[in-house]
């Protein structure tokens, strides 16, 4: 066998039997010491195989010998494969060791001691590796912990009035069970790794859970302030349905649907049966007015085809050049148009629209009329323009001895100043 391979059977041969003890005639076994110092025993009594020859007793005694090497393989080959933790692999070497202590042995114990001593130094290795990997679990567990614990504060500190409280609690109970399942998992914290953390996540679940509570217990009160108020407004809204006094009690109910805004949501599960009632009490009364002014505007449909008429004949008039000439046939007109008597609802809007751009402009006209055949106005004309023919007459004077001088400078203001007074007469013309 090549002795870079380990084997993994052990089987004493006769011949290392004889090597490592001796049989007497009455079949008793003795282990030899090799290299026994002065005053140490050369060999040790094992046992006695009576009925058996020589080898038959030796063969007997290194059966047990090669069992418990053959359990010191069986641990190396477990080693190798990483299958058990350093502890449990540490507690089978030291049974072996004291088993291969406390015995008395046919075998090359010496070789099992010092593959004992070799397994022993690879599986403190692997403890230290085991260690180093536990520390570093550990301290994934005590982040683990602090996000957990962070988020929870977070929850707990946000503002009662626009949290929202079934995804929080929702989420405050996922992170609870976040914690449970972190303390399952291996390697378990210690009582004084996890306490600290274990103090913030109940006292930030203790704060939220208080938040939750009270910000209920406001909302409910809100919630029977709404419902009470808003009873009032059903109240007051089934009182006016059946009103036949619709321009007033359109507004009451205006202001009603107001006020019912203004109250905000209530409680859902009593909210929308009221706001079913409100709304019932306000069909009745508006379905009521609706027939009624369907009915009036049916009447009203003929005033209208005549109203049209009227506007056309009074559109034609425009624009007015001369009002004075049209002002007995506009005047007819609006008379016409002041008997024929109201119009549909939908249709006031447009025809009280295109009524004003008539009445606008006949009153645009006889203003501008009025301005040029005022005698105030013209007197007060002829006055500005004699003092302004007079200026000019003397302007053109300065102008003519100016030129007569040949004064540059003179000339050009002469001739601004009379340019100035002409286009002052032309505009007052």
């Amino acid at each position: 066998m090549s002795p870079a391979v380990k084997p993994d059977h052990h089987e004493t041969s006769l011949t290392d039997a004889h090597r490592f003890a001796r049989v007497d005639e009455e079949g008793h076994v003795f282990a030899l010491t090799e290299n026994a110092a002065e005053g140490e025993p050369a060999e040790t009594y094992v046992g006695q195989f009576s009925g058996a020859s020589a080898d038959e007793a030796l063969l007997y005694f290194t059966r047990k010998f090669d069992e418990l090497f053959n359990r010191a393989l069986l641990l190396r080959a477990r080693i190798a494969a990483g299958a058990d933790s350093a502890k449990a692999l540490q507690e089978s070497a030291q049974h072996i060791a004291k088993e291969l202590q406390d015995g008395v042995w046919v075998g090359d114990t010496a070789a099992l001691a010092a593959l004992l001593g070799q397994l022993t130094v690879e599986i403190q290795a692997r403890n230290a590796l085991e260690q180093q990997e536990t520390e570093a679990v550990l301290a994934e567990h005590l982040a683990t912990r602090e996000r957990i614990v962070a988020e929870a504060e977070v929850l707990a500190g946000a503002d009662p009035s626009t949290q929202h409280w079934k995804s929080a609690q929702a989420r405050m109970n996922e992170l609870f069970e976040a914690w449970k399942g972190e303390q399952k998992k291996p390697p378990r914290l210690t009582k004084a790794q996890e306490d600290p953390y274990w103090k913030r996540f109940r006292s930030a679940r203790n704060l939220f859970e208080k938040n939750r509570r009270a910000f209920f217990a406001t909302r409910d009160k809100e919630h029977g302030d709404i419902k009470a108020a808003k009873e009032a407004l059903i109240a007051e809204a089934e009182a006016l349905q059946d009103s036949e006094d619709f321009g007033s009690t359109t507004k009451a109910y205006h202001r009603l649907m107001d006020d019912w805004k203004a109250l905000g949501r209530g409680a859902r599960k009593t909210d929308d049966s009221q706001w079913t009632r409100f709304r019932a009490a306000q069909d009745v009364f508006f379905g009521a007015r609706d027939k009624v002014n369907a009915e009036t505007d049916a009447e009203y449909a003929e005033n209208l085809v005549v109203k049209l008429e009227i506007l056309e004949k009074l559109e034609a008039l425009m624009p007015f050049e001369n009002p004075e000439a049209s002002r007995e046939q506009y005047q007819s007109l609006l008379a016409r148009w002041d008997a024929a008597g109201r119009v549909p609802r939908q249709d006031m809007k447009s025809t009280e629209g295109r009524l004003k751009q008539v009445q606008d402009a006949f009153r645009d006209a006889e203003a501008a009329h009025w301005r040029k055949t005022d005698p105030e106005t013209i007197a007060r004309q002829n006055s500005m323009l004699s003092q302004l023919d007079e200026t000019i007459a003397g302007l053109e004077r300065e102008l003519e001895s100016a030129q007569a001088s040949g004064d540059t400078r003179s000339i050009e203001q002469a001739q601004e100043a009379l340019d100035a007074r002409r286009s002052w007469r032309d505009m007052l013309k």
